[in-house]
């Protein structure tokens, strides 16, 4: 995408902001209250708003390469301070890890990276997840070390003491969700069934 063409976007998304004025003057002077903090991928393919339709001030997201949540003791501020603002001060209801089918993140933990480098660095939390995933043995490599980073990065936010908190108190559920590339279609893992459904 071009300046240019991300200016005459801005033109577009101007004309259209007019058209729902009164949802953003809402916004602003009634502040933000989204009920979902969504945890994904900074891969510009997939954009959360986009994959479940959402308005201005449905979503709070955080994204990163492999929809990454280091664990307390990481002392990792960037993602941290997000969960800290959506969890304590936005009280959301709800978290959503959405890891997406052809992630390069998970590509790039598989086949290995410089390890002087910031990418290795960042995916060190992601590495339990490709060596439960060799394994399985139930899908392909590359699929299920995304599926197993998904139930990674969930357990990784327990160890957030006003997550593991909120969430025994039922005050704040978490979601484990699979974005299709190829479909646009959204699976949840079903933790009773322990099996992927379809989200619709």
């Amino acid at each position: 995408m071009s300046l240019e063409k991300i200016r005459k976007g801005n033109a577009i998304f101007t004309n259209k902001f007019k058209e729902t004025k009164k949802l953003y003057n809402y916004l602003v002077e009634n502040g933000q209250h989204p009920k979902v903090l969504w945890v994904g991928c900074s891969d510009s393919r997939v954009i959360p708003e986009f994959t479940v339709n959402a308005d201005a001030g449905d979503l709070f997201v955080i994204r990163n390469i492999a929809n990454i949540i280091p664990p307390k003791d990481a002392d990792e501020t960037c993602t941290s301070s997000v969960l800290e603002y959506a969890v304590l001060h936005l009280n959301v209801e709800h978290i959503v890890i959405c890891g997406h089918t052809g992630c390069g993140g998970i590509n790039a933990l598989i086949d290995g990276t410089l390890e002087d480098s910031k990418i290795h660095d960042w995916l060190k939390y992601a590495n339990p997840a490709k060596e439960t995933a060799k394994s399985s043995g139930r899908d392909s490599l590359e699929l299920e070390t995304i599926k197993e980073n998904i139930f990674l990065q969930a357990k990784n936010l327990m160890t957030f003491d006003y997550i593991e908190e909120k969430h025994r108190k039922n005050e704040i559920k978490i979601h484990k969700w699979l974005y299709n590339m190829h479909s646009g279609k959204i699976s949840f893992y079903n933790d009773f069934d322990n099996d992927w459904l379809p989200l619709n």
